[in-house]
Protein backbone atom coordinates (compact mmCIF):
# COMPACT_ATOMS: atom_id res chain seq x y z
CA UNK A 1 0.00 0.00 0.00
CA UNK A 2 3.13 2.32 0.85
CA UNK A 3 4.69 1.46 -2.48
CA UNK A 4 1.26 2.43 -4.39
CA UNK A 5 0.90 5.47 -2.39
CA UNK A 6 4.44 6.48 -3.52
CA UNK A 7 3.60 6.24 -7.11
CA UNK A 8 0.51 8.21 -6.56
CA UNK A 9 2.24 10.83 -5.17
CA UNK A 10 5.10 10.78 -8.16
CA UNK A 11 2.12 10.83 -10.85
CA UNK A 12 0.60 13.75 -9.02
CA UNK A 13 4.42 15.72 -9.08
CA UNK A 14 4.56 14.85 -13.13
CA UNK A 15 1.44 15.57 -13.82
CA UNK A 16 1.64 19.15 -12.48
CA UNK A 17 5.30 19.27 -13.83
CA UNK A 18 3.84 18.82 -17.12
CA UNK A 19 1.35 20.79 -16.74
CA UNK A 20 3.50 23.55 -15.78
CA UNK A 21 5.75 23.63 -18.57
CA UNK A 22 2.85 23.32 -21.22
CA UNK A 23 1.34 26.17 -19.47
CA UNK A 24 4.25 28.06 -19.63
CA UNK A 25 4.83 27.08 -23.74
CA UNK A 26 1.42 28.08 -24.23
CA UNK A 27 2.02 31.36 -22.93
CA UNK A 28 5.10 32.42 -24.83
CA UNK A 29 3.11 31.31 -28.15
CA UNK A 30 0.18 33.67 -26.76
CA UNK A 31 2.78 36.26 -26.62
CA UNK A 32 3.77 35.53 -30.16
CA UNK A 33 0.87 35.47 -31.41
CA UNK A 34 -0.80 38.96 -29.52
CA UNK A 35 1.45 41.43 -31.69
CA UNK A 36 0.05 40.15 -35.34
CA UNK A 37 -2.53 37.82 -34.79
CA UNK A 38 -2.01 35.74 -37.43
CA UNK A 39 -3.36 31.82 -38.08
CA UNK A 40 0.25 30.30 -38.20
CA UNK A 41 0.54 31.72 -34.97
CA UNK A 42 -2.88 30.66 -33.48
CA UNK A 43 -1.49 27.48 -34.58
CA UNK A 44 1.13 27.10 -31.94
CA UNK A 45 -0.90 28.02 -29.24
CA UNK A 46 -3.65 25.28 -30.47
CA UNK A 47 -1.01 22.40 -29.73
CA UNK A 48 0.32 23.78 -26.47
CA UNK A 49 -3.53 24.26 -25.47
CA UNK A 50 -4.10 20.34 -26.97
CA UNK A 51 -1.38 19.05 -24.41
CA UNK A 52 -2.39 20.95 -21.42
CA UNK A 53 -5.90 20.08 -21.91
CA UNK A 54 -5.05 16.22 -21.68
CA UNK A 55 -2.85 16.55 -18.86
CA UNK A 56 -5.91 18.87 -17.17
CA UNK A 57 -8.25 16.07 -17.70
CA UNK A 58 -6.28 13.45 -15.89
CA UNK A 59 -4.76 16.02 -12.69
CA UNK A 60 -8.44 16.55 -12.35
CA UNK A 61 -8.50 13.24 -10.33
CA UNK A 62 -5.56 13.87 -8.46
CA UNK A 63 -5.79 17.41 -7.22
CA UNK A 64 -7.01 18.28 -3.88
CA UNK A 65 -10.14 20.08 -3.23
CA UNK A 66 -8.63 23.40 -2.73
CA UNK A 67 -7.34 23.18 -6.59
CA UNK A 68 -10.67 21.67 -8.06
CA UNK A 69 -12.47 24.52 -9.21
CA UNK A 70 -9.26 26.59 -10.91
CA UNK A 71 -8.38 22.81 -12.51
CA UNK A 72 -12.51 22.62 -14.00
CA UNK A 73 -12.32 26.38 -15.32
CA UNK A 74 -9.49 26.16 -17.11
CA UNK A 75 -10.85 22.80 -18.66
CA UNK A 76 -14.21 25.30 -19.81
CA UNK A 77 -11.73 27.94 -20.75
CA UNK A 78 -10.11 25.61 -23.29
CA UNK A 79 -13.33 24.16 -24.57
CA UNK A 80 -14.51 27.62 -24.87
CA UNK A 81 -11.23 28.51 -26.66
CA UNK A 82 -11.38 24.98 -28.36
CA UNK A 83 -14.51 25.81 -30.03
CA UNK A 84 -13.62 29.05 -31.11
CA UNK A 85 -10.79 28.17 -32.85
CA UNK A 86 -12.74 25.69 -34.55
CA UNK A 87 -15.27 28.11 -36.06
CA UNK A 88 -12.84 30.47 -36.66
CA UNK A 89 -11.18 28.40 -38.64
CA UNK A 90 -13.41 27.74 -41.41
CA UNK A 91 -13.08 30.90 -42.85
CA UNK A 92 -8.76 30.67 -42.86
CA UNK A 93 -7.30 31.08 -46.38
CA UNK A 94 -3.28 30.62 -45.84
CA UNK A 95 -1.39 30.68 -42.63
CA UNK A 96 -0.62 34.29 -43.05
CA UNK A 97 -4.33 35.09 -42.38
CA UNK A 98 -6.03 37.22 -39.61
CA UNK A 99 -6.77 34.91 -36.28
CA UNK A 100 -8.63 37.21 -33.81
CA UNK A 101 -9.88 35.48 -30.36
CA UNK A 102 -12.36 37.14 -28.04
CA UNK A 103 -13.35 35.55 -25.06
CA UNK A 104 -17.32 34.48 -25.09
CA UNK A 105 -19.55 36.67 -22.44
CA UNK A 106 -19.49 34.46 -19.38
CA UNK A 107 -16.45 32.16 -20.09
CA UNK A 108 -14.16 31.51 -17.69
CA UNK A 109 -10.78 33.46 -17.81
CA UNK A 110 -7.42 31.77 -18.02
CA UNK A 111 -7.07 31.06 -14.39
CA UNK A 112 -3.99 32.54 -13.30
CA UNK A 113 -3.63 30.55 -10.06
CA UNK A 114 -2.41 27.44 -12.16
CA UNK A 115 0.96 28.54 -12.46
CA UNK A 116 1.08 28.89 -8.74
CA UNK A 117 -0.87 25.07 -8.50
CA UNK A 118 1.71 23.11 -10.44
CA UNK A 119 4.53 25.25 -9.50
CA UNK A 120 4.47 22.60 -6.12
Amino acid sequence: MEKQLQNILKEMISIRKKIYRSVSRSQVAYELYITEKKYYQALRIWQANKEIYKLLLDFLYYCNEEELETVQNYIFHLEDWFNQFEELEKVVVSLESEFFFKRFKGSPEFPKRIIDITKK
